[in-house]
């Protein structure tokens, strides 16, 4: 789990892929010479004043909403910049063409493969660039060098082609799902670039985003990459509820990128540097996000939820939405972040978890340190020091550690390093009166040490039916240790 998955990023996501009212976008059509048209969208900013100035954004579309009815293009992207919050904070003028039937942006000959830069754009390419220059020429509000440019999938191959072509012209992009060609983006250094993929991408191989980047940073440019586990195609549903997004790409100017930490601010997560233990911890901006969000959520939460039971971990404890539910004897606090390790734990545990002053934790942690890399060694001791600091702040505190649970092949398949970890976990605490232990492992071994299917749908999660065989399993270990209300 290096990134987030989608199941948990949904509880910050904008809801971006709402419908579209056609007439808050004004229908236009450009002509080029030849007579070919193409037809796209002008969203003008809210408020208009001729005599200020405004940032204009470009969006593209993907394969599914080309056509000619000039509106099935507002489908992705689109309702972002309607949503009033958004009309308020940043007025400005989006573009958004759509595609004519069967042809590309960008001259890709497949999806899957690398792709070529072609000197001569496409047609489509072209009357988009006459259509732009028409826009611009007509509305002198429009600030040249606050332009940006974002697309998905076939339109996040438009959008790295046109840094690609025209790097001089764009002071920001955020490509999603797409590729270009990496001999030729060098020159596009000088951009502000947030790229965006789903790692199980099946119709644009995470790699064409993995190479872009890489290429950039090679040439001496500093993108921005945020790739998703568990995500398929469709991870602009995602990448355009990014909090940080319009922030990111409304500071930008052309010639001058802003890094993130001035756009972003200071966050609640502390460099990994500084954080206690060793092992490996996430250092994806949307884990920065969201830890940010939860936090002070949390932080907010305290009084309520002091002397609760604290389920403590990472994305498997943060989607356990029937939590309360499910233990409707108990006072239950639920303290996971998606993508989370044992270092991150540490790093966390005064603030999420001792100021609760916990009656007891539940613990399961440890997939995303194996899946990083780290070494069972190294986060066994991670968690030993997690449970001696919650003993020394309170001696009486029972502790619950679930094992690491089974993992399917499509999630990563190390069935040997869990083994070894739980191992080490249960030699650690044996002789620990204060400690109990969930087998949480052989609960969903399905004897081949994978999780099932049926319980796991992404090889991962649990779904209802594997909270409820969890639930289960921890009722009478929560009732011998009296735990009830």
């Amino acid at each position: 789990m290096k990134f987030l998955p989608i199941l948990f990023f949904a509880l910050l996501a904008f809801i971006v892929c709402a419908p579209v009212r056609a007439d808050e976008y004004e229908a236009r059509t450009f002509a080029g010479t030849d007579g070919a048209q193409l037809g796209y969208r002008l969203l003008k900013p809210k408020d208009f004043d001729a005599t200020k100035k405004y940032p204009m954004v470009l969006v593209l579309h993907g394969a599914g909403e080309r056509g000619t009815d000039n509106a099935a293009q507002l489908k992705y992207g689109a309702p972002l910049f309607l949503k009033p919050d958004v009309r308020d904070k940043y007025p400005c003028f989006v573009v958004v063409p759509q595609c004519p039937p069967e042809q590309t942006w960008s001259a890709v000959k497949g999806w899957t493969g690398p792709n070529a830069y072609s000197e001569e754009p496409t047609a489509p390419m072209k009357l988009l660039l006459g259509a732009l220059d028409v826009v611009l020429k007509e509305f002198p509000a429009i600030d040249q060098e606050r332009l940006y440019v974002t697309g998905l999938s076939m339109g996040g191959y438009g959008t790295w082609d046109l840094v690609t072509r025209q790097p001089q012209r764009w002071a920001a992009a955020a490509p999603i799902c797409g590729g270009g060609d990496v001999s030729r983006i060098a020159p596009a250094k000088g951009v502000a670039i947030w790229a965006f993929h789903g790692v199980l991408d099946p119709t644009v191989p995470v790699v064409r985003s993995q190479e872009m980047i890489a290429a950039l940073e090679a040439a001496g440019g500093k993108p921005l990459y945020s790739e998703y586990p568990y995500v398929k195609h469709d991870s602009w549903n995602i990448a355009y509820g990014e909090p940080e997004l319009l922030p990111w790409m409304f500071a930008q100017k052309r010639g001058s990128v802003v890094g993130w930490d001035q756009v972003a601010g200071p966050f609640s997560q502390p460099p990994s540097n500084l954080c206690p233990g060793a092992g490996p911890m996430q250092s994806g901006l949307w884990f920065r996000t969201l830890w940010k969000g939860r936090r002070e959520q949390w932080s907010r939460m305290k009084t309520i939820e002091e002397n609760a039971v604290v389920f403590f971990g990472d994305s498997i404890t943060q989607g356990w939405g029937s939590l309360a539910k499910d233990f409707p004897d108990l006072k239950v606090a639920n303290r996971g972040i998606s993508g989370d390790t044992t270092r991150g734990l540490r790093a966390r545990l005064q603030g999420d978890v001792l100021d609760l002053h916990p009656k007891a934790v539940s613990i399961l942690i440890g997939t995303n340190d194996l899946d990083q890399g780290g070494e069972p060694e190294v986060v066994a001791e991670n968690l030993k020091a997690i449970v001696s600091v919650l003993h020394a702040a309170n001696p009486a505190m029972p502790i619950v550690i679930n094992k690491v649970m089974p993992r399917g092949a499509k999630a990563g398949f190390f069935p040997e390093k869990i083994q070894k970890l739980n191992a080490l976990y249960q030699d650690a605490f044996k002789n620990d009166a204060k400690v109990r232990f969930c087998d949480t492992w052989a609960l969903f071994d399905d004897g081949n040490g994978s999780c099932k299917k049926e319980e796991f749908p992404d090889m991962l999660h649990p779904n209802a039916a594997g909270y409820t065989k969890w639930t289960t399993a921890l009722k009478p270990i929560f009732d011998e240790l009296g735990l009830a209300k």
